[in-house]
């Protein structure tokens, strides 16, 4: 649907191009050469910035393939995503989880990878979902977990009645 579509509800007019001497008015003659230059200016136009768009989007692209036996981070919103890494917070959770293996590659974009047996996930992933591992799985760091006793030291015990001025 074309913006006019949605703004009138309808086709927009079809403009046919001027036939030089089909009109015996002059004034309308030189409208409607007029109206031809505006055009082809317009569609050159469109087509210089359609081609500048593309040459920028194109200069961030790049192509990533992996090989059957790689280890990859998949990429998983944390808050959908619970049988991977059970987190508190998913605001502030990890956005790429693994590293898992490509078991092997599904078309052109597409991977099959090896998840535990109690990862209720799919296990098929397009190309930039995943991000490669650097490195050996055995080098990867784990996050340390901080523990509900150094959780509860690390707070400070506030007493409302020193913040609050009461009025008699």
């Amino acid at each position: 649907m074309t913006p006019f579509q949605a703004l009138y509800g309808r086709e927009p007019p079809t403009i046919a191009r001027y036939i030089l001497g089909s009109t015996a008015s002059e004034l309308v003659e030189s409208y409607l050469l007029q109206r031809d230059e505006v055009l082809l200016i317009l569609k050159n136009n469109l087509f210089k910035a359609q081609n500048r768009m593309k040459t920028l989007a194109d200069k961030s692209r790049s192509d990533i393939s992996f090989e059957a036996g790689d280890w990859v981070y998949v990429k998983l919103k944390p808050y959908r995503q619970s049988t991977l890494r059970l987190q508190r917070d998913h605001k502030l959770g990890r956005r790429y989880f693994g590293p898992y293996k490509v078991l092997k590659r599904i078309g052109a974009i597409a991977y099959r990878l090896e998840f535990p047996e109690a990862a209720k996930i799919h296990s098929v992933f397009h190309v930039f979902m995943l991000k490669r591992c650097i490195g050996t799985p055995d080098q990867q760091v784990t996050p340390l977990q901080l523990t509900d006793a150094a959780a509860s030291e690390e707070q400070a015990n506030l007493n409302l009645e020193d913040k609050v001025d009461l009025q008699e």
